[in-house]
This record gives C-alpha cells, sequence and structure tokens, in this order.
C-alpha cells in the first residue's frame, strides 16, 4: 500500500473530514468532565494503551514504528517526562488531524478489514497516559503540521468558543520537539517521507518508575501483542528492538524459543468455520492452537520450581498470558481463564490456549471499544465445545501432570553412588538433633542411615539394626505390607520415600527399645498380615459381586 495507493487513503480522509467539517463544526459534543472522565475508564496498563497508538500507525502502513522517550530538559534520564511514538506510514492532512484528536474521528468507521474500528483508540490511549497530547503528520511532499489537545487548559476554558461549544483548534504548521526530530533522523538516515508523531507529556499515570523499567516491559508486552503481525512492521522501544514473542513458545526464530533445552509440544491445530445459523452464510473462523510446556520451562535450575530468582525470562510470559489467548486479526488483546467448563489455576500455566478470530466475529466476541477484553457469547462457546475445546484442555493438563510425575521420580530418584532420599533426609534430622547447623544439603552429606531389602516369610515386616556404624532399615519383601502397600499397584516413589521415613523413625524409637521393642514389632507385623489379608480378600469378593440398583421390594 506505500506508495501509489497511499492516495485513496488520503482522499478518504479527505472526504471524511469534508463531511464532518459542517455536522460536527470541530466540537468534541461533550463537556470537559467527558474528557477527564474517560481518563478514569482506564487501560490495564501502560502498554494497552501506547498499543491503540501503535495500532494507528500499522494500519497507516508505517514500516518502521518507534515509541521514543523524551526528558524535557531534564538533567536525568531514570524517568521520561514525554512518551512519542512515531510512524512513517501515509500520514494526515491538516483536517484529518483536526478530526483525529476528536473521540470517534477516524474515516475507518467499522472497518473490519485492520485492527481499530471506532477511532477513539487515539484520544483514550493519550489522555489515559498524560494531561496533554499533540498529534504531529505530514504526508509525502507536505509540511509538518499539529494540533494539541490540553486537558488542564481544556478546564480553564481554552477550547471553548463565544457560543459555549468546546471546539478543536485547527492545525498550524508545526517544529518537531528535538528529542522527536534526532530519533527521526538517526531512524531513517536514508531519509524521511511521511508519517505521524503522537506525543504525550504533563505525564502523570506512569507505572514505571524507571525508563529500564518501562522499556523492558513495553518490549515484553509489544513482542507478544504483535508477534503475529512482526512483518508488517519493525518497532522500537528507546531505541530496542522488539524481538517478537509466541506465548505458545512454538515459533522456533522467535526470543526464548532457544532459551534453553526445554520445548514447548503443539497438539494439532484447529479452524472453526462460524456460519450464519438462519442462511448458512459464511460469517468468520477461528484457529485453535494448542501446546503444553515441561514443567522445568520456567526454571533456571531444572529440578526446582520457578520460584524467585530461579524463574528465568520465560516465566514472565508464563505468568503475563496465563489463561485462554484471544487474538483479533493477528493481534492479541485478552486472556482469560474462565471458560464455561473449567477455569484455570496457577498449576495451568504450563498449558497453552490460543484462539485467533476475525474482526467480523467482533459481535460474537463483544470486542470492546479499547480492544482489551473480550466477552464471548454462548454460540461462540458452543462452537469451540463441538471443536474440542474442553477435551483439549484435559488433554493439555494430563500431559503436564505425567511430565510432572516424571520429574518427581527423577528427582527422588538417587544418582549412582548417591543415598536414597529417606537415607539423606533420616541423615540431616540426626545432626540437627545433635545441634548441628552446617548448611542443609541432601545430596552431598554422607548419612548413617541405609535401606536394605530381604525375603523372610513369616517374619516382621521391617527391622532396624545398627551395625557397621549405620542404622540399616530392613523392609521383608515377603510380607504383605511390601507387596500391597511399600510396592503396591497405587504406590509412588514419593509414598515409598514417605513410608521409609516413617519407619526409620519407628525404628530409631522401637529399636531403641531392645528386645521390648522387637516385640511390639513383631505383635505389629503380625496384626498388620492378618489386616491386609482380609482386606485383599473382601477386595477379590467385592469384583465378583454384580453391583446395581436395588429397588424398593428388594429392599424390604
Amino acid at each position: 500500500m506505500r506508495g501509489g495507493g497511499i492516495g485513496a487513503v488520503l482522499a478518504a480522509q479527505r472526504a471524511y473530514a469534508a463531511a464532518s467539517r459542517e455536522k460536527s463544526k470541530f466540537g468534541l459534543m461533550v463537556p470537559e468532565a467527558f474528557v477527564r472522565g474517560i481518563r478514569d475508564l482506564g487501560y490495564r496498563s501502560n502498554g494497552d494503551a501506547i498499543a491503540e497508538l501503535i495500532d494507528n500507525a500499522l494500519q497507516a502502513y508505517a514500516d518502521r514504528i518507534d515509541v521514543s522517550f523524551g526528558y524535557d530538559g531534564t538533567t536525568s534520564v531514570k524517568k521520561p517526562t514525554q512518551v512519542a511514538v512515531i510512524d512513517n506510514g501515509h500520514g494526515m492532512e491538516p483536517d484529518m488531524i483536526r478530526m483525529a484528536v476528536m473521540w470517534g474521528g477516524t474515516h475507518r468507521e467499522n472497518d473490519r478489514g485492520g485492527l481499530g474500528r471506532y477511532g477513539y483508540g487515539l484520544p483514550c490511549a493519550s489522555v489515559s497516559l498524560g494531561r496533554r497530547f499533540t498529534v504531529f503528520s505530514a504526508t509525502l511532499g507536505g509540511a509538518w503540521h499539529c494540533v494539541t489537545l490540553d486537558l488542564d487548559a481544556l478546564a480553564e476554558g481554552a477550547y471553548t468558543d463565544g457560543h459555549g461549544d468546546i471546539v478543536v483548534p485547527p492545525a498550524k504548521t508545526a517544529t518537531l520537539p528535538p528529542f522527536v526530530a534526532e530519533q527521526i533522523a538517526q531512524a531513517h538516515p536514508a531519509g524521511w517521507r511521511s508519517g505521524t508523531v503522537i506525543l504525550i507529556d504533563k505525564l502523570d499515570r506512569l507505572e514505571w518508575s524507571t525508563a529500564q523499567g518501562l522499556r523492558e516491559n513495553l518490549c515484553r508486552q509489544f513482542g507478544v501483542t504483535y508477534h503475529k503481525l512482526r512483518r508488517e512492521a519493525a518497532i522500537f522501544v528507546d531505541n530496542d528492538f522488539v524481538e517478537p514473542i509466541d506465548p505458545l513458545f512454538l515459533t522456533p526464530d522467535f526470543r526464548l524459543f532457544g532459551h534453553d533445552d526445554d520445548r514447548a509440544v503443539a497438539l494439532d491445530p484447529i479452524r472453526v468455520e462460524v456460519r450464519n445459523p438462519d442462511d448458512g452464510t459464511f460469517c468468520g473462523a477461528m484457529t485453535l492452537r494448542y501446546a503444553w510446556l515441561p514443567p522445568s520451562f520456567g526454571s533456571v535450575d531444572k529440578t526446582r520450581d520457578a520460584v524467585g530468582l530461579n524463574a528465568n525470562p520465560r516465566f514472565a510470559i508464563l505468568k503475563d498470558f496465563h489463561g485462554i489467548i484471544f487474538s483479533r486479526n493477528g493481534r492479541l488483546i485478552d486472556v482469560q481463564t474462565r471458560t464455561p467448563w473449567t477455569s484455570f489455576i496457577n498449576n495451568d500455566r504450563y498449558i497453552k490456549v490460543e484462539i485467533e478470530f476475525s474482526a467480523t466475529l467482533d459481535e460474537m466476541f463483544g470486542v470492546t471499544t479499547s480492544k482489551q477484553q473480550v466477552t464471548v457469547s454462548p454460540r461462540i462457546w458452543d462452537l469451540l465445545q463441538q471443536a474440542g475445546l474442553p477435551k483439549a484442555i484435559e488433554q493439555l493438563r494430563g500431559k503436564v501432570k505425567d511430565a510432572k510425575l516424571v520429574r518427581r521420580l527423577a528427582a527422588l530418584a538417587p544418582r549412582p553412588g548417591e543415598e536414597n532420599l529417606s537415607e539423606r533426609a533420616m541423615g540431616r534430622t540426626a545432626e540437627l538433633a545433635h545441634g548441628h547447623q552446617r548448611q542443609f544439603d541432601l545430596g552431598l552429606r554422607a548419612s548413617p542411615y541405609r535401606l536394605r531389602f530381604e525375603n523372610l516369610p513369616g517374619q516382621a515386616f521391617f527391622r532396624i539394626d545398627r551395625a557397621s556404624g549405620a542404622r540399616t532399615l530392613h523392609l521383608n519383601t515377603a510380607h504383605r505390607f511390601y507387596e500391597d502397600i511399600y510396592d503396591g499397584p497405587t504406590s509412588t516413589q514419593e509414598v515409598r520415600t514417605a513410608l521409609e521415613i516413617l519407619l526409620f523413625s519407628f525404628g530409631d524409637v522401637l529399636f531403641g527399645e531392645g528386645e521390648r521393642g522387637a516385640i511390639q514389632v513383631e505383635l505389629w507385623s503380625r496384626r498388620l498380615e492378618q489386616a491386609l489379608g482380609m482386606m485383599a480378600q473382601h477386595l477379590t469378593e467385592s469384583d465378583d459381586i454384580d453391583v446395581g440398583p436395588i429397588s424398593w421390594s428388594d429392599a424390604v
């Protein structure tokens, strides 16, 4: 569209501005209370507000967009006093600049082919960050013009005409602020032809106290929000290139994909067509993408959870984009944790679901004017259920659960030449009991506890001896305790380790009593053998009984 096609866009802008001039007389059409109140509607974050301005730049066919920070002559560069969004799109003529400052001022009203529809994004986003914004723009071969809206001046009546109407001033020729001019010269050394600058100052709602924090968080958010539109334009924040980040971590050349050896595992994507229920005409389409991540995906040390300093850069994405991700025309707009069938909890951070839909389905998805939220209609939920979304979520959860089990087993299993976890844990408790406070390290410390197995029919299910300076737990594999509980069909490595620790602890006390303790264990073993045998018999008999509905006549 850049080049030959721009003339048609500018003609559409010109026609829209001419028609609107007579109808609205460039009035805001509402009192200044509206403008102040619109600030309090707010955006979820500074990034969501600035994204509105990036959307406009993309629709102006810019191939480079810069979010630049200005410091307005201050000596400190820790926190910006100005933010400018600079693009090299087709620009706007003076009358259109004037319209763009107004709420609803767009020639793209109800357009479904791009990112915006209502013309609210520019003014809403700008006043959500600061109390004054200026729109600078120039078309190919034209001069810079600008319009400023200052909320403080608005409250003082500076925009009120003789009839009491609030009127947007006409565009005037302008000179760019020095930091903006320097940024354009640096970003476009071969020359700059056309484009728009949104300058926001009197900043009073920045979430980040430093330029570094603002830059890093904007880069991360925009990297995810626009990852599907990476070929449309290069985005820079404070001269840092915004690398695309796939929140499902499935795109090989994107940031964080190859951060370490962990990889996301995809399920097959599904395309769902949405048709008019009355006549079957095509309304739009949805694409469902799925992935599950290893439970160590967000960790530095893969043997431990992603907590505190053990969280790697991927974890911020897992946390911020946790739930079902909704993308509209390639631009991420919302993440939700609730569905009619299930809710996402913290453990679900390692499952990823994305629903991409076309803007022709906006009404069915309840897309808000700020493009921050969807309200999914029952019809769409029904179509998603028919497409297998609930089953896919459960399948992903099962994959992560299995991977967590494998990880736990690996953590519990001793490495060659290393003691079992129960042996190491008991050794540590022995040190604590004697007042030792050495660094807690279960992996390296020699333990006075040992685990051994023996087969002694008719003998106690366990015993402890203290030969060779170590307390050794002997488990009798011939006893039902071993067959039915310790190594039973439902036992896990965690359960076995817990049982070993339990018996080590009991053994320390019981066998410390000498012969009396040994007699107690023998009595306990016989009673346990009998009880487990009766339980096994009962379960066997129950398997042979046909359990079905009992009628009232049978009961009496």
